[in-house]
């Protein structure tokens, strides 16, 4: 039977029916299209909704791991300048050491500080030269603000230096103002203790004070410290000051050593 019937025919009837249906002005047609169209809408949503779910899924692991990357990079980039700024704070330092070596006739080995003991993290410290390079126990320990402490023990590549506020460090020093001469040694306070002065003293809050001639291992005229405060325990005859380092002992990091 259906094969009585002309294929030009059914061809047209395919095309055309859909467009019948779809443009008919019937009010029965019109309502049916109207819910046919918000079925189809309402599939079409039920369909797309997962794949726009799966879309942002996808679109939030692309970013994450986008910042993933870029975090990566930042890092790289902060480990890389604070390196860069490591290096040349290092070089300036050194710089100023070596122009500090240049200027003064005396003798000097160049040093980096390695560690620290816990112990006593402000008193002493480990220099990267020892035996090897000529160091010897007594020697003087300078930076470019002034003293910072002696070699107090030697080995074959690395040395124990304590510093100028360590009770076991002294050296003679005068006072740049008066000339009045005493001898300077650490304290387990941390600071300095300026001792024997005379009864009638000249010694004043700020005062700078520096290695002095008589010094049997400093070079003279290194800055040591400056007065805090002039006291006298046992009476007038025993005057005595308080003095801050010139140097501050918890950031050095290269030294120089006087031979």
């Amino acid at each position: 039977m259906f094969n009585k019937i002309p294929k030009q025919f059914i061809y047209l009837v395919v095309i055309v029916a859909p467009f019948w249906l779809l443009f008919f002005n019937s009010s029965f047609w019109h309502g049916l299209k109207l819910k046919a169209m918000g079925a189809a809408a309402s599939a079409i949503s039920v369909a797309n909704t997962p794949l726009e779910e799966l879309q942002i899924l996808l679109s939030y692991r692309s970013t994450y791991t986008q910042y993933q990357k870029l975090q990566r990079e930042n890092l790289q980039l902060k480990a890389r300048a604070i390196d860069f700024d490591e290096t040349l704070g290092e070089n300036v330092r050194m710089e100023t050491l070596l122009g500090l070596k240049a200027r003064e006739n005396f003798t000097t080995t160049a040093a980096h500080v390695i560690a620290r003991d816990p112990a006593s993290w402000n008193s002493s410290f480990m220099i990267d030269k020892g035996r090897m390079q000529g160091i010897k126990s007594g020697m003087p320990v300078i930076n470019a603000l002034g003293v910072v402490g002696k070699v107090a023990e030697v080995s074959r590549s690395s040395s124990k230096v304590i510093l100028v506020n360590d009770p076991g460090f002294s050296v003679a020093v005068v006072n740049r103002r008066s000339r009045e001469a005493g001898l300077l040694s650490g304290s387990l306070s941390g600071e300095c203790r300026l001792s024997y002065l005379s009864a009638d003293s000249d010694v004043e809050t700020g005062d700078e004070l520096v290695t002095a001639t008589l010094s049997t291992s400093f070079p003279e005229g290194l800055l040591v410290g400056t007065v805090l405060e002039v006291y006298a325990p046992g009476g007038i005859s025993d005057a005595r000051a308080r003095v801050k380092p010139t140097i501050d002992v918890a950031r050095i990091e290269e030294v120089l050593v006087v031979k």
